[in-house]
């Protein structure tokens, strides 16, 4: 049985499981066509309304064949000894960006990428009704070194635990708010929007930066300008084609003026409120936590020292060569 096991040296989970199998190999499981062999359709948006698992559709959400978490299995919590292990139930889905096995959010339309957008927030509200679900991670990659190119697809991982990364980013606000009433990301923007140095994009509804501590050359993080804890419940009807246009036009810059890299895209958002497990927890996150997105090019060239990040390009340069090779024009932020 696969379980997740802690290191309580660390505080990490990790998952141990037997090796998965194989790569599939020969025709894409996911273009039109073969929607019977991908399992059963979890979600899909189409506009004459054919039923689940034909063609026809605009994105599709489909289970991950080698899934790390599984929905079925039941949730057990353990302790072995001093260690402690939970059983990894969840949910492993990919969301299936474009029936175009080609397609990249550089050359999709912003309409196309909007209803991806959607999806994400669906799968959040789906997924956030199982209680004993507590985090979803909603990621992206392309170009990933050793992979061969495949369908557009972004990943859904829902678990029984906080991630690492969240849970940090979470008591970084918390203990911010703590100190000054204010969330730690409002007051970010308003300075960097003020200094506009590294802000590479305004649109009325959004902000695109080039953090202050960049990890990377090009890393970019984008905002709501608009305060909210949660992707799901900050996406609206006006917004969201607001940032399907600014995603567009960031990815076509990164395309033309950088040679197209790799780059992994993660969605930042509130953990499930519903899995509160002890009275209190998160108890000022719908003020202290800002939803955002996080866009690192090349994350396999990040260099570290100790666990401390290394970057040899300053990012109040890298946001002026985003800003210079900004689709329609160049020069300073606009807004």
């Amino acid at each position: 049985m696969d379980e997740l096991r802690k290191d309580p040296t660390r505080g990490h989970w990790v998952l141990m499981r037997p090796k998965g199998k194989p790569p599939q190999t020969g025709d894409c499981l996911y273009c039109p066509g073969v929607e019977q062999l991908t399992g059963p359709e979890i979600a899909a948006y189409r506009k004459d309304g054919p039923a689940p698992n034909t063609p026809g559709w605009s994105v599709r959400v489909v289970p991950e064949g080698d899934a790390y978490f599984r929905i079925e299995w039941e949730l057990v919590r353990e302790g072995v000894g001093m260690f402690d292990m939970i059983t990894p139930r969840g949910a492993s889905e990919l969301i299936v960006e474009s029936p175009r096995h080609d397609d990249t959010f550089a050359t999709m339309d912003p309409e196309a990428l909007e209803a991806v957008l959607w999806m994400y927030r669906d799968r959040l509200v789906d997924l956030k009704r199982d209680g004993q679900i507590r985090d979803i991670l909603i990621s992206r990659r392309h170009k990933k070194p050793g992979v061969p190119p495949h369908h557009p697809y972004s990943r859904v991982t829902a678990i029984p635990i906080v991630f690492g990364e969240t849970r940090r980013e979470l008591r970084e606000a918390r203990e911010y708010y703590q100190y000054k009433r204010r969330c730690l990301y409002c007051d970010m923007l308003r300075q960097e929007i003020g200094a506009e140095d590294r802000v590479v994009r305004l649109t009325p509804f959004f902000a695109a930066l080039v953090p202050y501590a960049a990890r990377t050359p090009l890393e970019t993080w984008i905002l709501p300008r608009q305060h909210g804890c949660s992707y799901e419940d900050t996406l609206r009807p006006e917004s969201g084609p607001d940032l399907a246009r600014l995603l567009s036009e960031y990815f076509r810059a990164l395309a033309q003026g950088f040679g197209d890299p790799g780059y992994e895209l993660v969605l930042h958002t509130a953990p499930n409120l519903r899995s509160r497990i002890l009275q209190g927890d998160w108890a000022t996150i719908r003020d202290d936590y800002h939803w955002h997105l996080e866009i690192v090019p090349q994350p396999e060239r990040a260099n570290r020292v100790g666990g401390i990040f290394v970057n040899e390009t300053a990012p109040e340069v890298s946001a002026a060569e985003l800003r210079q090779a900004w689709p329609g024009g160049a020069g300073r932020p606009q807004g």
